[in-house]
Protein backbone atom coordinates (compact mmCIF):
# COMPACT_ATOMS: atom_id res chain seq x y z
CA UNK A 1 0.00 0.00 0.00
CA UNK A 2 3.08 2.49 0.82
CA UNK A 3 4.56 1.83 -2.30
CA UNK A 4 1.15 2.83 -4.20
CA UNK A 5 0.97 6.11 -2.54
CA UNK A 6 5.16 6.78 -3.48
CA UNK A 7 4.50 5.67 -6.84
CA UNK A 8 5.02 8.62 -9.28
CA UNK A 9 1.96 9.77 -11.34
CA UNK A 10 2.42 10.50 -14.86
CA UNK A 11 1.77 14.00 -16.91
CA UNK A 12 -0.87 12.13 -18.85
CA UNK A 13 -3.23 11.87 -15.49
CA UNK A 14 -3.13 14.89 -15.10
CA UNK A 15 -6.61 17.17 -15.64
CA UNK A 16 -6.67 19.20 -19.41
CA UNK A 17 -8.95 21.70 -17.13
CA UNK A 18 -7.98 22.64 -13.78
CA UNK A 19 -10.34 25.84 -12.80
CA UNK A 20 -13.02 25.29 -15.47
CA UNK A 21 -16.58 26.49 -14.94
CA UNK A 22 -19.12 26.67 -17.42
CA UNK A 23 -22.12 28.06 -16.33
CA UNK A 24 -25.59 28.01 -18.24
CA UNK A 25 -24.74 31.47 -20.28
CA UNK A 26 -21.99 30.23 -21.63
CA UNK A 27 -23.63 27.09 -22.25
CA UNK A 28 -26.47 29.00 -24.36
CA UNK A 29 -24.19 31.03 -26.16
CA UNK A 30 -21.70 28.40 -27.20
CA UNK A 31 -25.35 26.65 -28.71
CA UNK A 32 -25.98 29.60 -30.33
CA UNK A 33 -22.60 29.85 -32.00
CA UNK A 34 -22.88 26.26 -32.79
CA UNK A 35 -26.05 26.53 -34.18
CA UNK A 36 -24.97 29.69 -36.21
CA UNK A 37 -21.83 27.76 -37.91
CA UNK A 38 -24.67 24.89 -39.21
CA UNK A 39 -26.78 27.29 -40.43
CA UNK A 40 -24.37 29.71 -42.17
CA UNK A 41 -22.58 26.42 -43.50
CA UNK A 42 -25.23 24.10 -44.58
CA UNK A 43 -25.34 23.15 -48.03
CA UNK A 44 -23.27 26.62 -48.63
CA UNK A 45 -22.71 26.06 -52.63
CA UNK A 46 -26.52 24.67 -53.79
CA UNK A 47 -28.02 28.09 -54.57
CA UNK A 48 -27.30 29.54 -57.62
CA UNK A 49 -24.89 32.46 -58.32
CA UNK A 50 -26.89 35.58 -58.69
CA UNK A 51 -25.85 38.42 -60.81
CA UNK A 52 -24.48 40.15 -58.26
CA UNK A 53 -22.67 37.46 -56.94
CA UNK A 54 -21.01 36.83 -60.34
CA UNK A 55 -19.72 40.65 -60.69
CA UNK A 56 -18.12 39.55 -57.27
CA UNK A 57 -16.37 36.46 -57.14
CA UNK A 58 -15.54 36.47 -61.17
CA UNK A 59 -12.89 39.51 -60.26
CA UNK A 60 -11.86 37.41 -56.81
CA UNK A 61 -11.19 34.53 -59.10
CA UNK A 62 -9.26 36.42 -61.55
CA UNK A 63 -7.13 38.03 -59.16
CA UNK A 64 -6.65 34.80 -56.89
CA UNK A 65 -5.34 33.52 -60.33
CA UNK A 66 -2.88 36.82 -60.30
CA UNK A 67 -4.04 38.83 -63.04
CA UNK A 68 -4.92 41.43 -61.10
CA UNK A 69 -7.73 43.35 -59.85
CA UNK A 70 -8.70 46.87 -60.11
CA UNK A 71 -10.88 48.80 -57.84
CA UNK A 72 -14.20 49.85 -59.46
CA UNK A 73 -16.91 51.63 -57.59
CA UNK A 74 -19.97 50.50 -58.94
CA UNK A 75 -18.90 46.92 -57.27
CA UNK A 76 -18.27 48.80 -53.77
CA UNK A 77 -14.59 48.60 -52.24
CA UNK A 78 -11.75 46.31 -52.66
CA UNK A 79 -11.91 44.15 -48.82
CA UNK A 80 -14.09 41.62 -50.26
CA UNK A 81 -12.43 40.83 -53.59
CA UNK A 82 -9.18 40.44 -51.48
CA UNK A 83 -10.82 38.24 -48.81
CA UNK A 84 -12.83 35.90 -51.60
CA UNK A 85 -9.68 35.61 -53.54
CA UNK A 86 -7.99 34.75 -50.21
CA UNK A 87 -10.37 31.86 -49.30
CA UNK A 88 -10.18 30.53 -53.28
CA UNK A 89 -5.83 30.71 -52.39
CA UNK A 90 -6.64 28.42 -49.48
CA UNK A 91 -9.53 26.21 -50.27
CA UNK A 92 -10.13 26.31 -54.27
CA UNK A 93 -12.59 27.97 -56.44
CA UNK A 94 -16.07 27.20 -56.14
CA UNK A 95 -19.79 28.39 -55.03
CA UNK A 96 -18.83 26.95 -51.43
CA UNK A 97 -15.47 28.60 -51.15
CA UNK A 98 -16.43 31.82 -52.29
CA UNK A 99 -19.25 32.00 -49.92
CA UNK A 100 -16.63 31.10 -46.67
CA UNK A 101 -15.86 34.83 -46.10
CA UNK A 102 -19.55 35.92 -45.70
CA UNK A 103 -20.48 32.49 -43.69
CA UNK A 104 -17.24 33.01 -41.38
CA UNK A 105 -18.28 37.50 -40.69
CA UNK A 106 -21.97 36.36 -40.31
CA UNK A 107 -20.73 34.23 -37.66
CA UNK A 108 -18.61 36.86 -36.02
CA UNK A 109 -21.07 39.39 -35.81
CA UNK A 110 -22.81 37.02 -33.75
CA UNK A 111 -20.08 35.82 -31.64
CA UNK A 112 -19.12 39.50 -30.92
CA UNK A 113 -22.59 39.57 -29.07
CA UNK A 114 -20.10 38.51 -25.98
CA UNK A 115 -18.73 41.44 -25.64
CA UNK A 116 -21.95 43.75 -25.44
CA UNK A 117 -22.90 42.28 -22.08
CA UNK A 118 -21.63 45.20 -20.66
CA UNK A 119 -24.06 47.47 -22.51
CA UNK A 120 -27.40 45.02 -23.20
CA UNK A 121 -26.88 43.41 -19.85
CA UNK A 122 -26.28 38.96 -19.97
CA UNK A 123 -29.60 37.94 -21.09
CA UNK A 124 -29.83 41.27 -24.01
CA UNK A 125 -26.59 39.72 -24.92
CA UNK A 126 -27.61 36.25 -25.78
CA UNK A 127 -30.76 37.54 -26.99
CA UNK A 128 -29.08 39.68 -29.40
CA UNK A 129 -27.22 36.77 -30.26
CA UNK A 130 -30.39 34.84 -30.72
CA UNK A 131 -32.15 37.33 -32.99
CA UNK A 132 -29.34 37.62 -35.26
CA UNK A 133 -29.08 34.01 -35.67
CA UNK A 134 -32.87 33.85 -36.93
CA UNK A 135 -32.87 37.02 -38.80
CA UNK A 136 -34.00 36.10 -42.08
CA UNK A 137 -31.47 39.52 -43.51
CA UNK A 138 -28.30 38.27 -41.53
CA UNK A 139 -28.70 34.68 -42.48
CA UNK A 140 -29.15 35.34 -45.95
CA UNK A 141 -26.70 37.67 -46.68
CA UNK A 142 -24.62 35.29 -44.26
CA UNK A 143 -24.53 32.63 -47.43
CA UNK A 144 -24.67 35.43 -49.96
CA UNK A 145 -21.29 36.99 -51.62
CA UNK A 146 -22.11 40.78 -50.83
CA UNK A 147 -20.33 43.33 -48.51
CA UNK A 148 -23.31 44.40 -46.25
CA UNK A 149 -22.72 41.10 -44.03
CA UNK A 150 -19.21 42.54 -43.55
CA UNK A 151 -20.59 45.84 -43.17
CA UNK A 152 -22.57 44.47 -40.53
CA UNK A 153 -19.60 42.96 -38.18
CA UNK A 154 -18.02 46.70 -38.76
CA UNK A 155 -21.05 48.28 -37.50
CA UNK A 156 -21.93 46.32 -34.48
CA UNK A 157 -17.75 47.15 -33.51
CA UNK A 158 -18.05 50.13 -34.26
CA UNK A 159 -20.60 51.17 -31.94
CA UNK A 160 -19.11 48.91 -29.60
CA UNK A 161 -15.85 51.24 -29.53
CA UNK A 162 -17.61 54.45 -29.68
CA UNK A 163 -19.35 53.37 -26.45
CA UNK A 164 -16.09 51.81 -24.80
CA UNK A 165 -14.30 55.29 -25.25
CA UNK A 166 -17.09 57.13 -24.50
CA UNK A 167 -16.82 55.63 -20.99
CA UNK A 168 -13.15 54.99 -20.25
CA UNK A 169 -11.47 57.36 -22.04
CA UNK A 170 -8.87 55.29 -23.36
CA UNK A 171 -6.84 55.51 -26.67
CA UNK A 172 -6.87 51.71 -27.25
CA UNK A 173 -10.55 51.96 -28.26
CA UNK A 174 -9.76 55.00 -30.59
CA UNK A 175 -7.60 52.18 -32.76
CA UNK A 176 -10.50 49.95 -32.70
CA UNK A 177 -12.75 52.31 -33.84
CA UNK A 178 -10.57 53.76 -36.75
CA UNK A 179 -9.44 49.93 -37.77
CA UNK A 180 -13.47 48.98 -38.22
CA UNK A 181 -13.98 52.30 -39.97
CA UNK A 182 -11.27 51.52 -42.69
CA UNK A 183 -12.32 48.22 -43.14
CA UNK A 184 -15.95 49.70 -43.72
CA UNK A 185 -14.25 52.06 -46.27
CA UNK A 186 -12.53 49.59 -47.98
CA UNK A 187 -15.99 47.38 -48.14
CA UNK A 188 -18.86 49.57 -49.08
CA UNK A 189 -20.21 53.09 -49.46
CA UNK A 190 -22.69 52.63 -46.25
CA UNK A 191 -19.45 53.51 -44.55
CA UNK A 192 -20.59 57.14 -44.90
CA UNK A 193 -23.95 56.86 -43.55
CA UNK A 194 -22.70 55.06 -40.25
CA UNK A 195 -20.01 58.02 -39.81
CA UNK A 196 -22.60 60.50 -40.52
CA UNK A 197 -24.82 59.03 -37.47
CA UNK A 198 -21.62 58.60 -35.68
CA UNK A 199 -20.71 61.87 -36.17
CA UNK A 200 -24.43 63.69 -35.38
CA UNK A 201 -24.85 61.40 -32.19
CA UNK A 202 -21.71 62.37 -30.62
CA UNK A 203 -22.26 66.12 -31.85
CA UNK A 204 -25.69 66.22 -29.91
CA UNK A 205 -23.60 64.63 -27.27
CA UNK A 206 -20.73 67.28 -27.60
CA UNK A 207 -23.67 70.29 -27.29
CA UNK A 208 -25.33 69.33 -24.34
CA UNK A 209 -22.25 68.74 -22.42
CA UNK A 210 -20.75 72.07 -22.98
CA UNK A 211 -23.82 73.71 -22.69
CA UNK A 212 -23.86 72.62 -18.97
CA UNK A 213 -20.11 73.33 -18.31
CA UNK A 214 -18.86 76.26 -16.86
CA UNK A 215 -17.12 78.24 -19.43
CA UNK A 216 -14.15 80.62 -18.74
CA UNK A 217 -15.20 83.47 -21.09
CA UNK A 218 -19.14 82.97 -20.56
CA UNK A 219 -20.54 85.53 -22.43
CA UNK A 220 -19.39 83.50 -25.22
CA UNK A 221 -21.88 80.72 -24.63
CA UNK A 222 -25.19 82.46 -25.29
CA UNK A 223 -23.55 83.31 -29.04
CA UNK A 224 -22.40 79.97 -29.32
CA UNK A 225 -26.10 78.30 -28.42
CA UNK A 226 -27.54 81.43 -31.37
CA UNK A 227 -24.78 80.04 -33.70
CA UNK A 228 -26.27 76.32 -33.28
CA UNK A 229 -30.04 77.59 -33.24
CA UNK A 230 -29.18 79.09 -36.76
CA UNK A 231 -26.92 76.65 -38.13
CA UNK A 232 -29.85 73.76 -37.92
CA UNK A 233 -32.23 76.42 -39.42
CA UNK A 234 -30.10 76.50 -42.23
CA UNK A 235 -29.83 73.26 -42.54
CA UNK A 236 -33.88 72.44 -42.23
CA UNK A 237 -33.89 75.42 -44.78
CA UNK A 238 -31.92 73.79 -47.35
CA UNK A 239 -33.56 70.49 -47.15
CA UNK A 240 -37.17 71.53 -47.16
CA UNK A 241 -36.44 73.77 -50.21
CA UNK A 242 -35.20 70.47 -51.24
CA UNK A 243 -37.87 68.63 -51.03
CA UNK A 244 -40.16 71.48 -52.43
CA UNK A 245 -38.98 72.09 -55.55
CA UNK A 246 -39.53 69.40 -58.04
CA UNK A 247 -36.74 66.43 -58.39
CA UNK A 248 -35.42 66.01 -62.30
CA UNK A 249 -36.15 63.00 -63.68
CA UNK A 250 -33.96 59.90 -62.67
CA UNK A 251 -30.91 60.22 -64.97
CA UNK A 252 -29.62 56.96 -67.11
CA UNK A 253 -27.18 54.62 -65.79
CA UNK A 254 -23.72 56.29 -66.58
CA UNK A 255 -24.72 59.84 -66.90
CA UNK A 256 -23.17 62.29 -65.40
CA UNK A 257 -25.00 64.25 -62.15
CA UNK A 258 -25.96 67.82 -62.47
CA UNK A 259 -24.47 70.02 -59.65
CA UNK A 260 -25.91 70.30 -56.80
CA UNK A 261 -29.24 73.01 -56.88
CA UNK A 262 -28.11 76.70 -55.73
CA UNK A 263 -31.67 76.21 -53.28
CA UNK A 264 -29.50 73.61 -51.70
CA UNK A 265 -26.30 74.72 -51.95
CA UNK A 266 -26.42 78.36 -50.40
CA UNK A 267 -28.17 77.49 -46.97
CA UNK A 268 -25.90 74.42 -46.57
CA UNK A 269 -23.15 76.22 -47.08
CA UNK A 270 -23.98 78.94 -44.86
CA UNK A 271 -25.04 76.53 -42.06
CA UNK A 272 -21.20 74.66 -42.48
CA UNK A 273 -20.12 78.52 -41.97
CA UNK A 274 -22.44 78.68 -38.80
CA UNK A 275 -21.49 75.50 -37.58
CA UNK A 276 -17.67 76.37 -37.99
CA UNK A 277 -18.51 79.71 -35.71
CA UNK A 278 -20.33 77.99 -33.30
CA UNK A 279 -17.01 75.54 -32.81
CA UNK A 280 -14.62 78.88 -33.06
CA UNK A 281 -16.82 80.24 -30.06
CA UNK A 282 -16.70 76.63 -28.22
CA UNK A 283 -12.73 77.45 -28.31
CA UNK A 284 -12.96 80.91 -27.20
CA UNK A 285 -15.12 80.27 -24.06
CA UNK A 286 -14.25 76.96 -23.16
CA UNK A 287 -10.25 76.90 -24.29
CA UNK A 288 -8.86 74.31 -26.12
CA UNK A 289 -7.27 72.35 -23.72
CA UNK A 290 -10.70 72.10 -21.78
CA UNK A 291 -11.90 70.76 -24.87
CA UNK A 292 -10.01 68.44 -26.61
CA UNK A 293 -10.51 66.29 -23.30
CA UNK A 294 -13.80 66.40 -24.14
CA UNK A 295 -14.39 62.43 -25.24
CA UNK A 296 -17.36 63.10 -27.30
CA UNK A 297 -15.75 65.89 -29.14
CA UNK A 298 -12.51 64.05 -29.41
CA UNK A 299 -14.39 61.32 -31.27
CA UNK A 300 -15.69 63.80 -33.73
CA UNK A 301 -12.30 65.46 -34.70
CA UNK A 302 -10.78 61.90 -34.89
CA UNK A 303 -13.09 60.26 -37.68
CA UNK A 304 -13.83 64.17 -39.03
CA UNK A 305 -10.40 64.63 -39.85
CA UNK A 306 -9.36 60.72 -41.09
CA UNK A 307 -12.62 61.36 -43.81
CA UNK A 308 -12.46 64.72 -44.57
CA UNK A 309 -10.61 64.25 -47.78
CA UNK A 310 -13.20 61.77 -48.94
CA UNK A 311 -15.47 64.55 -48.83
CA UNK A 312 -13.98 65.73 -51.96
CA UNK A 313 -16.76 65.03 -54.07
CA UNK A 314 -19.43 67.02 -52.72
CA UNK A 315 -17.49 70.67 -53.23
CA UNK A 316 -16.53 69.79 -56.03
CA UNK A 317 -19.84 68.64 -57.57
CA UNK A 318 -20.99 72.13 -55.78
CA UNK A 319 -18.78 73.92 -58.23
CA UNK A 320 -20.50 72.02 -61.28
CA UNK A 321 -17.56 69.51 -61.86
CA UNK A 322 -17.73 65.86 -62.31
CA UNK A 323 -15.94 64.40 -59.81
CA UNK A 324 -14.95 60.94 -62.00
CA UNK A 325 -13.34 63.44 -64.30
CA UNK A 326 -9.78 61.31 -64.52
CA UNK A 327 -8.67 63.77 -67.34
CA UNK A 328 -5.35 65.22 -66.43
CA UNK A 329 -7.44 68.96 -65.91
CA UNK A 330 -10.38 66.71 -63.60
CA UNK A 331 -8.07 65.19 -61.66
CA UNK A 332 -6.22 68.63 -60.98
CA UNK A 333 -9.45 70.20 -59.76
CA UNK A 334 -10.11 67.11 -57.77
CA UNK A 335 -6.84 66.93 -56.37
CA UNK A 336 -6.40 70.47 -55.27
CA UNK A 337 -9.53 69.79 -53.03
CA UNK A 338 -7.82 66.44 -51.80
CA UNK A 339 -4.83 68.31 -50.99
CA UNK A 340 -6.51 71.29 -49.04
CA UNK A 341 -8.57 68.74 -46.92
CA UNK A 342 -5.99 66.93 -46.14
CA UNK A 343 -3.60 69.67 -44.92
CA UNK A 344 -6.73 70.84 -42.97
CA UNK A 345 -7.27 67.17 -41.13
CA UNK A 346 -3.10 66.65 -40.37
CA UNK A 347 -3.28 70.28 -38.99
CA UNK A 348 -6.30 69.59 -36.96
CA UNK A 349 -4.97 66.04 -35.60
CA UNK A 350 -1.51 67.33 -34.51
CA UNK A 351 -3.16 70.41 -32.42
CA UNK A 352 -5.67 67.49 -30.89
CA UNK A 353 -3.46 65.15 -29.83
CA UNK A 354 -0.36 64.00 -32.28
CA UNK A 355 0.71 60.45 -31.07
CA UNK A 356 -3.06 59.19 -30.76
CA UNK A 357 -3.53 61.15 -34.08
CA UNK A 358 -0.93 59.50 -35.93
CA UNK A 359 -1.34 56.21 -34.93
CA UNK A 360 -4.70 56.14 -36.13
CA UNK A 361 -3.99 57.97 -39.26
CA UNK A 362 -1.80 54.97 -39.46
CA UNK A 363 -4.63 52.38 -39.05
CA UNK A 364 -6.68 54.17 -41.29
CA UNK A 365 -4.44 55.04 -44.41
CA UNK A 366 -1.76 52.53 -44.48
CA UNK A 367 -4.31 49.65 -45.16
CA UNK A 368 -6.82 51.70 -46.84
CA UNK A 369 -3.94 52.15 -49.57
CA UNK A 370 -3.05 48.97 -49.80
CA UNK A 371 -6.52 47.55 -50.63
CA UNK A 372 -7.44 50.48 -52.88
CA UNK A 373 -4.39 49.67 -54.87
CA UNK A 374 -4.25 45.99 -54.88
CA UNK A 375 -1.19 45.76 -52.79
CA UNK A 376 0.24 48.52 -55.13
CA UNK A 377 0.09 47.06 -58.25
CA UNK A 378 -3.34 49.51 -59.29
CA UNK A 379 -2.02 53.21 -58.55
CA UNK A 380 -5.06 54.68 -59.86
CA UNK A 381 -7.03 52.87 -57.31
CA UNK A 382 -5.85 55.15 -54.40
CA UNK A 383 -7.60 57.78 -56.00
CA UNK A 384 -10.74 55.63 -57.66
CA UNK A 385 -11.16 55.11 -53.53
CA UNK A 386 -10.52 58.36 -52.36
CA UNK A 387 -12.73 60.01 -55.00
CA UNK A 388 -14.95 57.98 -57.05
CA UNK A 389 -16.49 55.69 -54.34
CA UNK A 390 -18.60 58.68 -52.87
CA UNK A 391 -18.74 60.09 -56.22
CA UNK A 392 -20.06 57.51 -58.16
CA UNK A 393 -22.58 56.76 -55.77
CA UNK A 394 -23.87 60.65 -55.19
CA UNK A 395 -24.74 60.03 -59.02
CA UNK A 396 -26.23 56.98 -58.54
CA UNK A 397 -28.84 58.26 -55.95
CA UNK A 398 -30.06 60.36 -59.15
CA UNK A 399 -30.59 57.17 -61.22
CA UNK A 400 -33.01 55.65 -58.37
CA UNK A 401 -32.32 52.02 -59.22
CA UNK A 402 -34.68 49.39 -58.04
CA UNK A 403 -37.72 52.04 -58.50
CA UNK A 404 -39.39 51.29 -54.99
CA UNK A 405 -41.72 53.32 -53.08
CA UNK A 406 -40.25 55.38 -49.85
CA UNK A 407 -42.33 53.30 -47.73
CA UNK A 408 -40.28 50.27 -48.99
CA UNK A 409 -38.21 49.74 -45.56
CA UNK A 410 -40.86 50.64 -42.84
CA UNK A 411 -43.98 48.99 -44.72
CA UNK A 412 -42.63 46.28 -46.59
CA UNK A 413 -39.17 44.91 -45.45
CA UNK A 414 -39.25 45.16 -41.67
CA UNK A 415 -43.22 44.13 -41.09
CA UNK A 416 -42.67 40.98 -43.16
CA UNK A 417 -39.01 40.56 -42.09
CA UNK A 418 -37.57 41.74 -39.12
CA UNK A 419 -41.23 42.33 -37.41
CA UNK A 420 -39.30 41.01 -33.93
CA UNK A 421 -36.93 43.64 -33.45
CA UNK A 422 -39.24 46.01 -34.50
CA UNK A 423 -41.79 45.11 -31.88
CA UNK A 424 -38.62 44.38 -29.19
CA UNK A 425 -37.27 47.95 -30.15
CA UNK A 426 -41.04 49.74 -28.70
CA UNK A 427 -40.62 47.89 -26.04
CA UNK A 428 -36.48 49.34 -25.29
CA UNK A 429 -38.50 53.18 -26.02
CA UNK A 430 -40.95 52.21 -23.43
CA UNK A 431 -38.53 51.18 -20.58
CA UNK A 432 -36.12 54.21 -21.31
CA UNK A 433 -38.91 57.14 -21.59
CA UNK A 434 -40.66 56.08 -18.30
CA UNK A 435 -40.74 58.23 -15.60
CA UNK A 436 -39.23 55.46 -13.10
CA UNK A 437 -36.58 54.10 -15.31
CA UNK A 438 -33.66 55.31 -12.78
CA UNK A 439 -30.85 53.69 -13.77
CA UNK A 440 -32.56 52.15 -17.09
CA UNK A 441 -32.86 55.36 -18.47
CA UNK A 442 -29.49 57.09 -19.96
CA UNK A 443 -31.21 59.40 -22.26
CA UNK A 444 -30.04 62.31 -20.58
CA UNK A 445 -26.71 60.68 -19.26
CA UNK A 446 -23.25 62.63 -18.64
CA UNK A 447 -21.26 60.24 -20.57
CA UNK A 448 -18.33 62.12 -18.79
CA UNK A 449 -17.50 63.82 -16.24
CA UNK A 450 -16.27 67.64 -16.84
CA UNK A 451 -13.11 66.92 -14.84
CA UNK A 452 -10.17 64.37 -15.83
CA UNK A 453 -10.48 62.20 -19.31
CA UNK A 454 -9.23 58.94 -17.44
CA UNK A 455 -12.21 59.26 -15.32
CA UNK A 456 -14.98 56.96 -15.81
CA UNK A 457 -18.67 58.00 -17.19
CA UNK A 458 -21.38 56.12 -18.41
CA UNK A 459 -22.23 54.77 -21.69
CA UNK A 460 -24.97 56.34 -23.40
CA UNK A 461 -26.62 53.30 -24.57
CA UNK A 462 -30.54 53.27 -25.25
CA UNK A 463 -29.34 56.64 -26.75
CA UNK A 464 -27.12 55.69 -29.43
CA UNK A 465 -28.89 52.38 -30.06
CA UNK A 466 -32.09 54.18 -30.57
CA UNK A 467 -30.34 57.21 -32.55
CA UNK A 468 -28.91 54.39 -34.30
CA UNK A 469 -32.46 52.44 -35.41
CA UNK A 470 -34.31 55.82 -36.38
CA UNK A 471 -31.52 57.51 -38.57
CA UNK A 472 -30.97 53.96 -40.25
CA UNK A 473 -34.50 53.90 -41.11
CA UNK A 474 -34.48 57.49 -42.06
CA UNK A 475 -31.70 57.86 -44.56
CA UNK A 476 -32.21 54.76 -46.03
CA UNK A 477 -35.46 56.00 -46.80
CA UNK A 478 -34.14 59.49 -47.90
CA UNK A 479 -31.75 57.50 -50.17
CA UNK A 480 -32.71 57.18 -54.09
CA UNK A 481 -31.19 53.60 -54.44
CA UNK A 482 -33.42 51.27 -52.62
CA UNK A 483 -32.45 47.35 -52.30
CA UNK A 484 -33.34 44.41 -50.23
CA UNK A 485 -29.88 43.89 -49.07
CA UNK A 486 -29.92 47.61 -47.64
CA UNK A 487 -32.33 46.11 -44.61
CA UNK A 488 -29.24 44.47 -43.32
CA UNK A 489 -28.46 47.92 -42.12
CA UNK A 490 -31.53 48.64 -40.59
CA UNK A 491 -32.36 45.31 -39.08
CA UNK A 492 -29.19 45.79 -37.57
CA UNK A 493 -29.22 48.62 -34.66
CA UNK A 494 -33.30 47.35 -34.56
CA UNK A 495 -31.84 43.56 -33.14
CA UNK A 496 -29.64 45.51 -30.85
CA UNK A 497 -32.52 47.59 -29.62
CA UNK A 498 -34.94 45.08 -29.32
CA UNK A 499 -32.32 43.02 -26.97
CA UNK A 500 -31.96 46.08 -24.59
CA UNK A 501 -35.48 46.20 -24.33
CA UNK A 502 -36.18 42.71 -23.83
CA UNK A 503 -32.75 42.27 -21.69
CA UNK A 504 -35.01 44.62 -18.99
CA UNK A 505 -37.85 42.54 -19.36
Amino acid sequence: MQENKNKRTSWLDNPVFTNLTINWETLIFIAIIIIALVTRFYDLESRVMSHDENSHVYYSWQLSQGSGYSHTPMTHGPFQFHVVALSYFMFGDNDFTARIPAALFGIATIAFMWFYRRYLGRAGALIAAGLMLISPFLLYYARYVRNDIFSALFGVVMIWAILRYLETGEAKYTYTLTAVTMLHFTTKETSFIYTAQALIFLGLIFIRQITQMRWEKSRYRSIFIFALILTFILIATGFGLNAYFPSPEPLPEGEPAPAFPMHLIIPMGLGALSMLGALILAIIGLTWKRLRKNRAFSLILLQMTLILPHLTPIPVRALGWNPLDYTNVGMLRTGSFIAALAAISIAAGILWNPQVWAINAAIFYIPFTVLYTTVFTNGAGFFTGMVGSLGYWLEQQGVERGSQPWYYYIFVQIPVYEFLPALGSFLALYFGLRPEGGEQNDLLVDTVPETESSSRGKAPVLSLLGFWSITSIIAYTIAGEKMPWLTVHIALPLILLASWGLGKL
